[in-house]
């Protein structure tokens, strides 16, 4: 615990100001970083005010500081008391300037990440009230309510009021270490305030899409958006660790309106981490692996603990089980065929069941003493990839090996249900592989497969344009259609929001979408997902204790 709250202590002492900038930076209202430098030479030569107005506008920045710091110190004295953990030991020096001077990013970020920290310790213990602490929790009540003033303060630069966000964010946390749900719910509130200024949106609109303005102020704004991403970061994690709502990517709350489009920080974290600009600081999304290695999209799937298991297309008689955690990869050879010599083979299908056996449907191609065979076979591993059955399927056809897909899921009664392409039928088999009966749904040409909490099968239809949802008889149940443009290239059920989760396909704008539907099929969201460039499309899968996952050829997005 001591190195926790000397993390906070040392953080605080950093955050010290540079009082050095430009004569008309207090007059200046909300505006991107480039507008606030043309203005500046403007009124480059106007005579005013503005020392006097400058020391003004920022005691609320200075003064909320102050109390930050007050209250770790009576935090520490607390824990010291309490004696959790450890001994807390905090000699923090100060040193005290005529002006201050900026502090750098990772201070900035440090101070945040140090009170998600504490937050996430403090947590898990009983907390000790005495004297201290609750002077402790006065002190970061009045430095959030002096952040807020200066937060709300239009005579302060967007860099002031982005500062302002990050102590009126660390100073809640630590002022409710003992209720993180509270902070929980006033950070998100005051990040939609945050994201709601033109000035947030201007800066990101001419981040993302350049133009001759981004020429302009390039440094400033980089720190910026850095600083409102990483905002965005902490909180997203926080509120994962203690709450059960806007755990998840697409529904996350910090959406910033940008004029052509709508920008999720968490979600489209990429299009901000990959530039050259931001360093590392950005590299590892929240809930996103980074792979190293190519895989198909199409043979994936999520276990309970939110690993994803893959298969290899043609070729290899593997399965990767890729950690969520680490991204290892865990390699799992499937068993040797007994019906004769393979010499070639591939995974056609996989699933992964709530009981996390996976289910593996493989085309071989065998030589015998009289002639070739070419057959579907079903491996069912356990959850620790053990086999236990091994099916063949004879009412399958192999009419082009290593190119036909056989779409496959299960569902919360262990049936597997699946179809192949150039079938017209879904195939409705026991968890052992034997077929327990067939239909013909009304769409021809099915190209997608997912399960809803109902049990009733998620398809999509001939155009690809809409959802069909059918009984597991093959009565049609409702359909859902996609917006105009769109076409479904997968669907999953969100065990954990209750939703309905369909990834699309945009041709027009090259781009994947992720859209939100309620249970009775009501469009909530949609949510650009990616650019498609040369690579296959992403698949999305899920699993009903609640880990959804988006898979693409070398990273897997978790929402």
């Amino acid at each position: 615990m001591t190195s926790i709250v000397t993390s906070i202590l040392s953080s605080t002492v950093g955050l010290l100001w540079n009082n050095a900038r430009d004569s008309t930076a207090a007059k200046l209202k909300d505006g991107d970083v480039t507008d606030a430098k043309i203005r500046e030479i403007v009124v480059r030569e106007l005579n005013d005010i503005k020392t006097k107005l400058d020391g003004l506008s920022r005691k609320d920045l200075l003064s909320s500081y102050r109390f930050l710091k007050e209250g770790v110190d009576f935090l520490s004295v607390s824990l010291d008391k309490s004696k959790l953990e450890q001994k807390a030991v905090m000699n923090p020096t100060q040193q005290e300037r005529g002006e201050t001077s900026k502090m750098s990013d990772d201070v900035e970020f440090g101070i945040l990440s140090a009170a998600l920290e504490l937050s996430q310790a403090m947590g898990k213990m009983k907390i000790h009230s005495d004297r201290e602490f609750e002077s402790a929790k006065d002190r970061f009540k009045y430095a959030r309510i002096r952040a807020t003033d200066a937060f709300c303060n239009e005579a302060l630069n967007i860099n002031d009021r982005i500062f302002a966000a990050k102590l009126r964010i660390a100073s809640e946390i630590l002022e409710c270490l003992d209720s993180p749900q509270t902070a929980i719910t006033g950070c998100l509130s005051f990040l939609q305030d945050l994201h709601s200024l033109p000035a947030i949106r201007e800066m990101f609109s001419v981040y993302l899409n350049g133009g001759i303005k981004s020429l302009l102020g390039k440094v400033e704004r980089v720190e910026n958006v850095k600083s409102v991403m990483l905002i965005n970061y902490i909180l997203f994690n926080l509120n994962f660790k203690f709450s059960g709502t806007f755990t998840d990517r697409v529904t996350w709350t910090g959406i910033i309106e940008l004029t052509d489009r709508s920008f999720n920080p968490i979600l489209d974290w990429q299009e901000v981490s990959t530039r050259k600009s931001m360093g590392d600081e950005l590299s590892q999304s929240p809930k996103q692996l980074i792979l190293d290695c190519k895989i198909y999209p199409r043979l994936s799937a999520v276990d309970s603990h939110g690993n994803v298991v893959i298969g290899e297309f043609v070729g290899d008689n593997n399965i990767k089980v890729i950690s969520r955690t680490t991204a290892e990869n865990k390699l799992v050879k499937l068993p040797n065929s007994e019906e004769g010599k393979v010499f070639d083979q591939g995974i056609a299908g996989l699933a992964v069941d709530k009981n996390n056996n996976v289910y593996v449907v493989r085309w071989l191609k065998t030589r015998t003493e009289n002639s070739d065979v070419e057959s579907y076979v079903l491996n069912v591993l356990d959850e620790n990839y053990n086999v236990k059955h091994d099916a063949r399927f004879d009412f399958f056809q192999v009419t082009s090996p290593g190119l036909d897909v056989v779409w496959i899921t299960i569902n919360r009664s262990n049936n597997i249900i699946m179809f192949k392409v150039r079938d017209l039928h879904i195939y409705v088999c026991d968890n052992v592989g034997q077929l327990k009966h067939k239909f013909e749904p009304n769409t021809i040409g099915v190209t997608r497969l997912g399960i809803s909490n109902k049990d009733e099968i998620m398809i999509s239809s001939s155009d690809s344009t809409a959802v069909n949802f059918y009984s597991e008889e093959g009565n049609l149940k409702s359909t859902t259609t996609l917006p105009e443009g769109h076409t479904v290239h997968g669907v999953a059920f969100h065990y954990v929001i209750r939703k309905i989760i369909v990834l699309t396909y945009v041709k027009e704008e090259c781009s994947c979408f992720l859209l939100c539907y309620t249970e009775t099929g009501e469009l909530e969201t949609s949510t650009i997902f990616c650019k498609r460039s040369i690579e296959l499309l992403p698949s999305i899968t899920s699993h009903p204790s609640g880990a959804v996952a988006v898979v693409r050829e070398d990273y897997i997005t978790f929402i």
